[in-house]
């Protein structure tokens, strides 16, 4: 049975409030005596599942963490518009109209939800971890080192998006907290001691932790694997950011070593690439690559709201093509359209690369880049299986082509049972995970690491058995069945893309790029590479982009939070 997400009633329980100065403060609100709340190892699971929470709110992996990762990439246009003439500045400007064409300010909604959610969930952590340190029983230990990863966790995400944060690590009060800063001692202007005081902090957290942590355990709960993960990819982006060669041998070390105890075990690749993402709802989303997962429940709210996620209504298509027509005509009950695949994405796959199946292609328009993408990776004009209750329509429905969209659309985040479900805004919550990290991710570290430090062979067999396994996902559509199954498809391996001969950094990104798209790790991979030329320049309407080096990746910080500690030691990222 997945995690239920805890009540709102615990966040009183451990006396937070949502004003950002009082994010770490351990003034109550109320409440029965902490100790023995925390004394009590069924209340104390209650504060633990409380600090899983906020991973499944729309602040964090339902709605921004990806729009970014991905919108702001070279993989996806923004997308979500109804006419060409309102694609940048109509609906939704704020929360993905901003972020596509980096324009977001100091006042972003995104920016101040993302900071939020992180605080309070760090602030959930630490009034537990406060409350329960000394307790050595093997219950309290796998609880407190749940809660120190998903502290690394949040702070991770934080470091990611705003670069130098406020790190603390124990509740303070109130007036203490308005004197934190984001700058260590003698840093720079850009806060690059502050920057790898986090990192060393993540780091040394997911450490210390891991031996207490079990090798399976509830879905969605945290494992040994997930916190080795996790500390892997923490070295790997040490190493690019904070430029320390040696956590390259680290981060190869630490997935490598993942890889070689658990591959085939605990954990390992589907045979079919599409099934990792299980849009059919066939019980592939806890599957063996799944290593950490946001868990969701089906239902009527989303948010902070309920358990459910509205990821796979803003993903899915919001064009059809009516057969009656063969006009494109928009149905908002079946998905938003947002994070529309660019040419530019489709560009970098290998001619027959099945993993862009993943990609629903439009049907031939005259469009000469669309229809060669469509011959080049055998791609089925149809490109979908979806059952005949689409309008009253029947049978197949190819995706429709307007001006204000690419003609592509990701499904790896949808679930079409759900979906067509939800048809006329019955509902527009899903229960569908979302993987934040999977098998193939910790073997592409393991690659880019080991190319870094002198383990090409064996980052030339990592990456060849993503190539094998792209191969023996190559399908078609079977007409003659119907339903909403993957039954739908014959599987028949190809041969293409083929072994490689040899590995190079450049190798390993385009494996990176082409296996792991629109899962909100372009855009963090083209900073922390140094390779933010390859932003667009322009959305599909034409507006321009104008990525401002200045930034160095990073996004403003909430005026609001500056003001709010009153100190003047909480800094604006430069550029804004």
């Amino acid at each position: 049975m997945k995690m239920k997400k805890v009540t709102i009633a615990i966040i009183v329980a451990l006396g937070l409030c949502s004003c950002s100065k009082d994010f770490i403060t351990k003034d109550p609100l109320g409440v029965s005596s902490s100790a023995t709340y925390y004394n009590d190892p069924a209340q104390c699971q209650l504060a633990v599942n409380a600090v899983y929470d906020p991973l499944g709110w729309f602040e964090m992996h339902d709605e921004f963490l990806w729009k970014i990762g991905d919108i702001c990439s070279d993989d996806c246009e923004r997308g979500g518009a109804n006419t060409l003439s309102t694609y940048t500045t109509g609906d939704d400007w704020d929360k993905s109209g901003q972020l596509a064409v980096f324009e977001a300010t100091d006042r972003s909604s995104v920016m101040s939800g993302i900071w939020k959610a992180g605080y309070i969930a760090i602030a959930r952590a630490n009034a537990m971890l406060s409350a329960t340190e000394g307790k050595t029983s093997a219950n309290y230990k796998k609880m407190r080192a749940e809660v120190r990863f998903l502290r690394a966790w949040y702070y991770f995400q934080l470091t990611k998006v705003f670069g130098p944060v406020i790190l603390a690590e124990k509740t303070v009060s109130v007036a203490d907290a308005e004197n934190l800063g984001n700058r260590a001692s003698g840093d720079d202007n850009i806060g690059s001691k502050q920057l790898k005081a986090q990192y060393d902090f993540i780091i040394k957290e997911l450490e210390d932790i891991k031996g207490d942590l079990p090798k399976t355990a509830e879905m969605g709960k945290v494992t040994n694997g997930a916190a080795r993960a996790f500390l892997a990819k923490a070295y790997l982006y040490r190493a690019n950011f904070c430029s320390n060669s040696k956590d390259y041998e680290n981060a190869y070390n630490t997935a490598y070593g993942l890889y070689e105890e658990a591959n085939g075990s605990t954990y390992g690749l589907q045979a079919h690439y599409q099934d990792v993402f299980d849009i059919y709802g066939e019980s592939f989303e806890n599957s063996k690559e799944v290593v950490f997962a946001v868990q969701y429940l089906a239902g009527s709210k989303y948010g902070r709201q309920s358990d459910g996620t509205i990821q796979c209504v803003y993903v899915a298509p919001r064009y059809y093509r009516n057969p009656a027509t063969n006009a494109a005509q928009i149905e908002d009950g079946l998905g938003y359209g947002f994070a529309m695949p660019t040419q530019d994405l489709l560009n970098e796959f290998e001619d027959g690369d099945a993993r862009a199946s993943m990609i629903v292609a439009a049907p031939r328009t005259g469009n000469a880049d669309i229809d060669k993408s469509i011959d080049r990776l055998k791609l089925d004009t149809a490109a979908w299986c979806l059952p005949a209750n689409i309008s009253g329509g029947e049978g197949w429905y190819a995706i429709g082509k307007v001006d204000w969209n690419t003609g592509y659309y990701c499904m790896k985040k949808s679930q079409l049972s759900t979906l067509l479900c939800n048809s006329g805004f019955s509902s527009q919550c899903s229960g569908k995970n979302n993987i934040v990290l999977r098998w193939a991710d910790v073997m592409l570290i393991a690659a880019e690491a080991g190319v870094q430090c002198g383990h090409e062979a064996e980052a030339l067999k990592l990456v060849n058995e993503l190539r094998e396994r792209a191969r023996n996902s190559a399908r078609k559509l079977d007409y003659s069945k119907s339903g909403s199954s993957s039954a739908c498809y014959t599987y028949t391996p190809s041969a293409t893309p083929a072994n490689l001969s040899s590995i190079n950094l450049e190798a390993v990104k385009h494996e990176r790029r082409v296996e792991m798209y629109c899962e909100a790790e372009r855009y963090w991979d083209l900073v922390r590479w140094e390779e933010t030329s390859k932003f667009r320049t322009q959305d599909i309407s034409g507006h321009s982009i104008q990525y401002n080096e200045a930034t160095l990746g990073r996004w403003p910080i909430p005026q609001s939070e500056i003001i709010l500690h009153a100190g003047g030691n909480l800094k604006q990222n430069p550029g804004y």
